[in-house]
């Protein structure tokens, strides 16, 4: 059984940066354990963690929605799925993830995040050890990102 206060830091850590940001207030599905991650969209950003706890944050957004993202983050409108959009996608992924970080330290879990590793594709599976935790976030549409933990036992 995870700590219940992992999933309220990164719940608090993902508003924040998200209200930071994009100046977006997000609203969070229920949280639910899963048995396999199966993104529901195709660009895919992948941040592991190894410490106290170890495991991966992923993030999962539709295109719409990752330049969406972009356009906040640039400030200005941004309609192609590129390097610069894909590294931005990826700095987002990063900024949640070093929030969850520094939450999760304050709770007695320190852990290093890895730099991002950004994905697109149909149909991806993500195979990952331990407890999966699914959780649906809407930014700008219903559902529009999916943000999974992974969490197994560190060291």
């Amino acid at each position: 059984m995870v700590d219940v206060r992992i999933i309220n830091a990164v719940l608090s850590s993902a508003q924040v940066t998200y209200e930071t940001v994009l100046q977006l207030e997000a609203q969070f599905g229920k949280p639910q354990a899963i048995k396999d991650i199966m993104p529901r969209y195709n660009i895919v950003t992948v941040i592991g963690f190894v410490g106290d706890i170890e495991g991966n944050f992923v993030y999962s957004f539709s295109e719409e929605t990752a330049l969406a993202i972009v356009s906040r983050m640039m400030g200005m409108d941004y309609n192609t799925i590129d390097e610069l959009s894909l590294s931005a996608i990826g700095e987002l992924g990063n900024m949640t993830s070093g929030s969850i970080a520094m939450n999760l330290e304050k709770l007695g879990y320190k852990i290093d995040i890895t730099p991002p590793t950004v994905i697109t594709g149909k149909e991806m599976k993500i195979t990952a050890e331990g407890l999966i935790i699914r959780l649906p976030v809407s930014l700008f549409n219903p559902e529009d990102v999916e943000l999974h933990i992974a969490i197994r036992s560190g060291k």
